[in-house]
């Protein structure tokens, strides 16, 4: 800073003291005369030099000024100053461009509205759930594109605390929910988030008390119009009372295997893994045949079929609980003098599948993506008619589940179904590893 005031005032100085000793020397008028024309080509020089910064000023290159003296100073002040200036504007556009993608792909839409609610900039996401497009909508009003008469009055409103939803006019059966934000420059930013799942967990939940309470009422109805009805008759011939307990116990074991197929399902959904044995899928099959056996009371055709002997990598009460639901509906609604086949057998791509086939009604392929939802029953007052709870399925999907197992189903109307659990082979236990083990124990 010394350097830019030292050397003009040095040079005044000195074109000073020349001047002087001129005037001395020669004459007054000869040293004024040197004094003027030095001066004035001192001037025109700052004259230049402020010429070219001005011009450079105007339209700036990225070629630096040039100069000495104290004009040097200054175009190497100003270039270390612009090149400051670059390097922090460069980190910044790298800095927004970097936000810039990473709002792009966000997961929720981001729609940035200027004060007249007109699209300014939106995000992939934005796209998808709004229908909307950067290219063709930019510039354009937002309630012009999204006419939903809800949403006009939300926006109008702005009230950024409140949050509003809707069905995605961009995807087909979404729910979104939209949130207005406050920016800077009298800006808006429009947020909408997917919750399509929330809203069906939440529709789910809301079925699932709804069905769970019609579920109940009816047994209990019953169980209290015989008490209310046995408290008017305090008189009554105890034979006569006796005739009603066996519907009474019917719908009280209605309400017990309803309640202990709901702590079986809430079991299976807080324990995240299964404990894992050794499980007998012969002897289970065994024992689930003379189960149908027991339940038909000789009024079907049971069959057992054992391909061979391989075993499972799981939990056997688990599996006896899936697999006795598949039993046992196959017993339920097939009719009398009917076939069931149980069968535990290897498919060609080395998976083993335990499979329940009937000879029932069917059922109509519409209703088979929805089996193993809670309640979903196909007819009700059958379901009801054979003592189902409508979450055997369900279970049988859990449980499946967590042993990376598969449930398919099979179904022609008038002729009966067939579903089958399909076991991955990272999950059985070959039979020939089983024959080994049972030569080995013999021979201990």
């Amino acid at each position: 800073m010394l350097a830019f005031w030292w050397r003009p005032l040095m040079i005044f100085l000195g074109l000073a003291l020349v001047s002087i000793a001129l005037a001395i020397a020669f004459s007054t008028t000869l040293g004024c005369a040197f004094f003027s024309a030095v001066l004035f080509v001192y001037l025109l020089y700052h004259i230049y030099h402020l010429h070219k910064l001005s011009n450079w000023l105007a339209a700036p290159v990225d070629a630096l000024l040039q100069g000495d003296g104290a004009w040097g100073d200054v175009f190497y002040r100003l270039a270390k100053l612009l090149r400051g200036q670059q390097a922090e504007q460069q980190k910044a556009l790298a800095d927004l461009e970097q936000m810039h993608e990473a709002t792009r792909h966000l997961p929720d839409g981001v729609v940035i509205l200027d004060d007249d609610n007109r699209i300014n900039w939106l995000n992939d996401a934005a796209e998808h759930l709004l229908g909307l497009s950067q290219n063709r909508d930019a510039g354009q009003f937002v309630l012009y594109l999204m006419r939903n008469s809800r949403f006009s009055e939300w926006l109008h409103q702005e009230d950024f605390t409140r949050r509003l939803t809707i069905e995605a006019s961009g995807a087909r059966g979404k729910t979104v929910s939209l949130q207005l934000i406050s920016l800077p420059r009298e800006q808006k930013m429009l947020v909408a988030r997917d919750i399509t799942d929330i809203a069906r967990v939440d529709t789910m939940r809301r079925d699932f008390v709804a069905n769970v309470s019609h579920e109940l009422r009816t047994p209990i109805t019953v169980i209290v119009g015989f008490l209310e009805a046995f408290e008017d008759m305090p008189d009554a011939d105890p034979a006569q009372l006796r005739k009603h307990i066996p519907l009474m116990r019917a719908q009280s074991d209605r309400i017990r295997r309803l309640v202990d197929d709901l702590l079986t399902l809430a079991r299976l959904e807080s324990e995240p893994e299964t404990k894992d044995e050794t499980v007998d899928m012969v002897s289970l099959a065994q024992r689930l045949a003379r189960e149908a056996e027991s339940l038909s009371q000789g009024k079907h055709q049971i069959e057992l079929k054992l391909d061979n002997q391989a075993r499972l990598i799981g939990n056997s009460q688990e599996l006896y609980s899936a697999l006795a639901n598949l039993v046992s509906n196959a017993v339920r609604y097939t009719p009398a003098n009917g076939l069931i086949r149980i069968k535990w057998g290897l498919l060609e791509t080395g998976e083993q599948t335990f499979s329940v086939q009937d000879s029932g009604e069917g059922i109509d392929p519409q209703h088979i993506p929805r089996l193993t939802e809670r309640f979903y029953r196909v007819d009700q007052g059958r379901s009801r008619a054979t003592g189902g709870t409508g979450l055997g399925l369900a279970i049988v999907k859990h449980v499946l589940q967590r042993h990376q197992a598969k449930l398919r189903v099979e179904s022609t109307v008038g002729k009966g179904s067939t579903f089958s659990a399909v076991f991955p082979t990272e999950r059985v236990i070959p039979e020939i590893a089983s024959t080994l083990e049972s030569e080995s124990e013999s021979a201990a």
